[in-house]
């Protein structure tokens, strides 16, 4: 009987730790670093990881790629391994490519889960893109793209300093 009241004992604790962590996670400083970084909507994420709908993860290291925030704009080019269902061809892009203004921008701070949620939207000739990334205190991201020609993509990776434009 006491060996099971120390089992119980045991997955209390573990259940009651894992509760406390993602709450710690919203409270710390490196969180609300990254809410205002992205409030402020002046960052950059490059990704190592492409997660296409079928088939396995790609490393995408050496595959330039990027999401760059910019007030009310965003440069996206991100690599694209999946099949496309309607539209005319790749292109010379054979990626997942917009550059204008940031559309029916919804940024969710999620505190009690340690994370914040932006979703927006484009328009790249004519295919329409639906964009929602999760940020991680610390920078971690995850990114998941619709597309209106294209199966979903996923990509994992990290906001990094922005590369400086040459005016």
């Amino acid at each position: 009987m006491k060996r099971n009241n120390v089992f119980i004992l045991i997955g209390i604790f573990i259940i009651a730790s894992c509760g406390n962590r993602n709450f710690l996670a919203a409270d710390s400083e490196e969180y609300r670093q990254t809410l205002e970084k992205v409030n402020g909507l002046d960052f950059e994420i490059e990704n190592e990881w492409g997660n296409p709908l079928r088939g396995s993860r790609i490393n995408l290291l050496g595959n330039p790629n990027h999401i760059r925030f910019e007030n009310d704009s965003v440069d996206v080019f991100l690599p694209f391994f999946g099949v496309r269902h309607s539209g005319g061809g790749y292109g010379s892009e054979g990626a997942i490519v917009y550059k204008g203004p940031i559309e029916n921008l919804r940024i969710e701070e999620m505190p009690g889960r340690g994370r914040i949620k932006i979703f927006f939207q484009g328009n790249h000739r004519s295919e329409n893109l639906d964009f929602d990334i999760t940020v991680f205190p610390g920078g971690k991201t995850s990114t998941s793209v619709g597309s209106s020609q294209r199966d979903r993509m996923g990509y994992e990776g990290r906001i990094v300093e922005k590369e400086k434009s040459e005016k």
